[in-house]
């Protein structure tokens, strides 16, 4: 990582302009207009917490994920974004059988948004499958917990 600080970075994800990547899902019916006001603040709390967290996160909600996905799709701007704003390449990585979500991932991710955010926002939770939805309520999140799809990534080793 360069020398511009985690404040710094932070103002720049704030200030960082997704039109082409909204223009790409609302074209491809994958979300609404409206609705992608909420989740990309919710893409942009998740990269703040990559900038300041150690370890795995994991990615919970699948419109979040899916702007993450169309925003790789545009590689030249993608490695932009990774270097001038994040300051290091993200990496996602997907949920199968030879990359499973690390343990700890989902639990990393709801401490560390609690930590810089409050309560975990109801919007992570709407989609979750029951059993998921019902740990995080109740702030259990077990490391072992098993669920049915998600990404995860963290800061390089």
């Amino acid at each position: 990582m360069d020398s511009l600080s985690t404040a710094a970075r932070e103002q720049a994800l704030d200030s960082y302009d997704l039109s082409f990547v909204h223009e790409k899902i609302v074209n491809e019916n994958k979300l609404s207009g409206e609705d992608l006001t909420k989740v990309e603040q919710e893409f942009k709390r998740f990269m703040k917490l990559v900038l300041s967290e150690d370890g795995p996160l994991a990615m919970i909600d699948r419109r979040v994920d899916e702007l993450w996905h169309s925003l790789i799709l545009f590689t030249p701007q993608y490695q932009q974004f990774c270097e001038q704003v994040m300051g290091f390449f993200v990496h996602h990585q997907p949920r199968t059988s030879k990359t499973p979500v690390p343990q700890g991932a989902i639990k990393n991710f709801v401490d560390a948004y609690k930590k810089h955010y409050g309560e975990l926002d109801p919007f992570w939770l709407e989609q979750l499958d029951p059993e998921l939805k019902a740990n995080i309520a109740a702030g259990t999140v077990p490391q072992s917990l098993k669920f049915q799809w998600s990404g995860w990534t963290g800061r390089p080793v």
